[in-house]
Order: structure tokens, then sequence, then C-alpha cells
């Protein structure tokens, strides 16, 4: 082993697990089943940098125990069905058990999955589900140790890749002309985006375990006094899903970044503990083909 170059520091290290596929089944007592699906990435950070500087791995958790520590929470964790839950239990059982670990960061991925209405049947099935969208939950969580009783957490929710269109109610006109513009200014067009939306919940502090098995986490009892919050977490997906779609089917759209902000706001306003919304809408551009060498007019909606 050669030794570590004087002048050459470590600046900053992590490490983790990626791509910890999870499906889940919870079984209810009145024969009703829930299912999640999740993609699972924990990365950590903290007292490990003799890894990596003299190559000692007597601080190094192995990627292969975060795999089964996210299985094995997944199994027992009575938060599996709200990622932005689940997430938080399982890193602070993480920084929990593990002292010289400081940080822990994870992501997770939801696919989603809705129950199946049977023609003739009042309810959806109870145990059968299609894959009706490739619009996925995306959540990130980033826990850090403070005092030694309490973790600091940041919580960040929100949707990747919901493609939407509209035939119509956009429009594009009065944007700068120069002698660099060659778009034509429309009163009319197609609307369609790939969406994207990330919310940051406020901070909140989760306490240190104290249990055996260090797998105490609890969440407030009622949740109507959190609406809005990280604690109401399905609700606040809900509504900004909602939201979204709403907002871009009925704007009458003068242009992306107008009708990304309305959008934004409303996520805002329905949710006291979401402290900021970011949104993505890239253009997914149909240009109407000119056909007037033919003779007819493609051009006029």
């Amino acid at each position: 082993m050669t030794s570590p170059t004087p002048d050459v520091i470590l600046t900053s290290a992590r490490y983790g697990k990626d791509k910890v596929r999870v499906l889940r089944v919870k079984r209810g007592s009145d024969g009703v089943h829930y299912i999640v699906e999740y993609n699972v990435t924990l990365l950590v950070e903290g007292d490990i940098d003799a890894s990596y500087i003299t190559a000692d791995n007597s601080v190094v958790v192995a990627t292969d125990s975060m795999k089964n520590i996210t299985y094995y929470l997944a199994k027992v964790s009575d938060h599996i069905l709200v990622p932005e839950h689940f997430a938080l239990h399982l890193g602070t059982h993480v920084l929990s058990k593990y002292g010289h670990l400081k940080k822990a960061t994870i992501t997770i991925e939801q696919l989603r999955w809705s129950r199946i209405s049977v023609s003739g049947e009042d309810k959806p099935h109870t145990h059968a589900f299609h894959r009706d969208g490739e619009d996925k939950r995306v959540v990130q969580v980033a826990l850090e140790k403070t005092d030694g009783t309490a973790l600091a957490a940041k919580v960040t929710a929100g949707i990747a890749d919901l493609l939407v269109l509209k035939s119509t109610g956009s429009a594009f006109e009065g944007f700068i002309r120069d002698e660099y513009t060659t778009l034509v200014e429309v009163p009319e067009r197609i609307l369609s985006t790939s969406v994207d939306l990330e919310y940051e919940f406020a901070p909140v502090s989760i306490p240190v375990p104290t249990d055996p098995k260090l797998l105490e986490f609890g969440i407030p009892t009622n949740i109507g006094d959190a609406k809005g919050s990280v604690w109401d977490a399905l609700g606040v997906s809900e509504r900004a899903r909602t939201s979204t779609l709403d907002i871009f089917a009925t704007d009458e759209s003068a242009s992306v970044q107008a009708t990304l902000f309305k959008m934004g706001e409303r996520v805002i306003a329905e949710n006291a503990g979401v402290a900021q919304a970011t949104y993505k809408l890239p253009n997914k551009h149909y240009i109407p083909v000119d056909m007037k060498y033919l003779g007819v007019d493609n051009l006029t909606p």
C-alpha cells in the first residue's frame, strides 16, 4: 500500500447502495391488499476517510448490508406505504446504529400501481393492480446528526416524467424579435411537456430511537394538525399532482413560464408545510407541417 501524498487531501466522501428494488405487499385484516414498488438509494457520510486514505475497511458498512437493512425495514416498518416516512425511518435507523456515520441521504423512486376496476363491481379489486402511468413519485431525505438526541431532516418530494398534452389553449406571442429571431408568433398551438416537480418541506427534527433495536420512529397521530407538512405526505402528493394537471388543462397559457408559475403558486398555497416548489417543463414540440405547396392550409387551427 502506498502512503498518502502529503499535499493531497480528501475533501469529502460518501458512498452507498443504489437501485435497491422493493415491492411490498401489506395485507389488511379485511382482505384488502396494499402495494408499493420502490427503487431505493442509500448514501452515507461520516468518519470514513480512513477507508479512502489508508485502505482501512474497519469503518465501512458494506453496501450489501445497506441493501439488507433496506429490505428489513421494508418488512418491519409501519411506514412503508408512505415513501417520505419510510425514507425518514430508514435513515434514522442507519444513523442510530452506526455511531461513526453522521449523515444519510435516501432517494426513493416510486412506480405507479392502481387498483383494477372490474366491470359490474362497485369497488376496485382488492388485490389486482395495473400500471396506470409512467410518471413516478420521487422522494429525497437528508438526515444529519445534531446534538446526539435528535436528527435534522430535510425532505423533498415530487413528480418525474408526467407527460401531458393539450391541443389548444396555448399561445406564444410578444417575445423579443431581432436579427436572430426566426420563430413565428402563434396565437394557437399544441402544448406538451414532461413535468418534473420538486417541492421542499420545512425541516423537521427526528428523535434518536432509544429502544434496543433502534427501530422506534413515530409520526404525529393527528394528521389534521399537520396538513400540508411532511407528516401529511400522501395528501400533499395527491394535491400537488391534481394542481399540476388542473392548471395545465385549464390555464389559457401565454407561455410555459406563466403556466409553470401558476402551478407552483397553487402547490404552495394548498400546503402550508411546503417551503418552495420547483418545476421543469421542457417543451415537447409538435410542429404543423406546411402543406401550402399542395394547396392545403395546415397551419391554421
